[in-house]
């Protein structure tokens, strides 16, 4: 039996402005990390009769040391229910995470038992916050499993290169503002 695909996005609760975005010139030495450097990581955790609750921290982290930004996003694509889960119970997977305004919002994002399909694709986007997966009913085991990826830009460069292009903006309206207005000619 072919799995089922459920589709949940959740944003980050940081405003667009507080993300860092940056690309590498051709002139700059990776190992530098002078633009964003993102890495993928396999990401997987079991939940079951003694391991109910899994937290994941994926808030935003900034160091004052190397003056980087690293945020974090998890994209869960696969809940499996194990082989050893008991005949007829149902199992809930549950997500709770924080929305927008900051409000708890928690919902299942997989039901599944023995006797169906133990294998339940999903989407789940979760960006630079914390989320914590319960397994609400049911004693598992229950797997999910996804990719977790990293991005680290330098802080400030963008901003840098931003307040630049205001400066320089700002200096072509004045000069157009001093210029005296221009006489219409009489034909």
């Amino acid at each position: 039996m072919a799995g089922r695909r459920q589709r949940h996005v959740v944003d980050s609760p940081l405003p667009a402005a507080a993300r860092v975005h940056s690309t590498l010139s051709s002139t700059d030495k990776a190992p530098t990390m002078r633009g964003g450097m993102e890495k993928s990581f396999f990401w997987g955790v079991t939940l079951d009769a003694t391991h109910k609750d899994h937290k994941w921290e994926g808030a935003a982290t900034e160091s004052t040391v190397d003056c980087t930004v690293t945020t974090h996003t998890l994209s869960v694509r696969q809940v499996v229910l194990g082989a050893t889960a008991k005949e007829g119970e149902a199992n809930v997977v549950e997500l709770e995470v924080l929305g927008y305004n900051d409000k708890k919002v928690k919902i299942p994002i997989c039901v599944s038992k023995t006797g169906g399909s133990y294998v339940t694709n999903v989407d789940i986007l979760i960006e630079d916050q914390t989320a914590t997966f319960h397994l609400t009913k049911g004693s598992g085991p229950v797997y999910i499993s996804g990719t977790h990826q990293t991005e680290t830009n330098i802080i400030g460069e963008d901003d840098m290169d931003d307040a630049e292009e205001e400066g320089e903006d700002e200096e072509e309206d004045e000069e157009v503002e001093d210029s005296p207005p221009k006489k219409k000619t009489k034909k």
